[in-house]
């Protein structure tokens, strides 16, 4: 009995289908992928632009979301280059750690007098 209502719902649902194919038809976006793409080459461009080779580039703009490709891509300037630091913030380091060196050398030498 199961098998003969499945059976006639199969054919009832390809009949239908035959009829009026448009029911099956699948709208298709392609406008957000075109769109992610534009900014994925955005966020790509200032990657190459900050000194990072291309296939490296490409695969970080690949690993973001929709969402965070649109934002970086909104403002370019978003993405920096963290990697190192300048000659003053180095200079600054010095003079701290020398600043700290010296207090710590002070507190010791009071308290051994």
């Amino acid at each position: 009995m199961k098998r003969t209502i499945g059976t006639l719902a199969s054919f009832a649902v390809a009949a239908i289908l035959v009829i009026r194919p448009g029911l099956a038809a699948a709208d298709v976006v392609p406008a957000r992928k075109a769109k992610a793409d534009k900014d994925a080459a955005a966020v790509e461009q200032r990657l190459a632009s900050l000194g990072v080779d291309s296939g490296t580039a490409k695969s970080s703009a690949e690993r973001l979301t929709p969402s965070e490709l649109r934002f970086f891509a909104e403002d370019s300037s978003r993405i920096q280059n963290v990697g190192g630091i300048t000659w003053y913030e180095f200079l600054g380091g010095v003079v701290v750690g020398a600043a700290v060196a010296l207090a710590t050398f002070a507190v010791a030498d009071h308290a051994i007098h």
